[in-house]
């Protein structure tokens, strides 16, 4: 339920939402979302709220638009495994444009990368939307 008074944007609240209703396997991957224009009227609120809240969802990795087309749930990307030992230092920043190169992050999608320093010395730099992280 939106909440028009609450501390946290309305736009923020509705991305909440349909977040929930993807993790939960209510929307699924390949599932269309419904219409801006239906998810205003369900929520309350003008087309342009609507359109913020997707674009959380987008920046996420969430969802895929297409203009003229609805928006979807995208299939989960399959993540490499990278095992770091304990004390290792996690720095996330946005890539260079050498890095997106390196990394393979197409220009203009916005994805951080994760650099692993260990013992003051950086071990390697990796695309945050693509890998999962354990400890030796």
């Amino acid at each position: 339920m939106i909440n028009h008074a609450a501390e946290r944007a309305v736009y923020r609240q509705i991305a909440d939402e349909l977040r929930e209703r993807i993790q939960s396997g209510q929307l699924r991957p390949g599932d269309d979302l419904p219409s801006v224009r239906h998810l205003a009227q369900e929520y309350g609120v003008g087309t342009d709220t609507i359109q913020r809240s997707m674009d959380v969802l987008k920046v996420e990795g969430l969802i895929g638009t297409v203009r003229g087309y609805p928006a979807w749930v995208v299939e989960e990307r399959d993540r490499t495994k990278v095992s770091v030992p304990r004390g290792a230092e996690f720095i996330a920043r946005m890539p260079t444009d050498a890095e997106r190169t390196e990394l393979g992050i197409e220009p203009g999608v916005v994805v951080p990368i994760v650099v692993v320093v260990v013992g003051g010395r950086e071990r390697g730099k990796y695309a945050a939307d693509r890998t999962r992280f354990t400890f030796s």
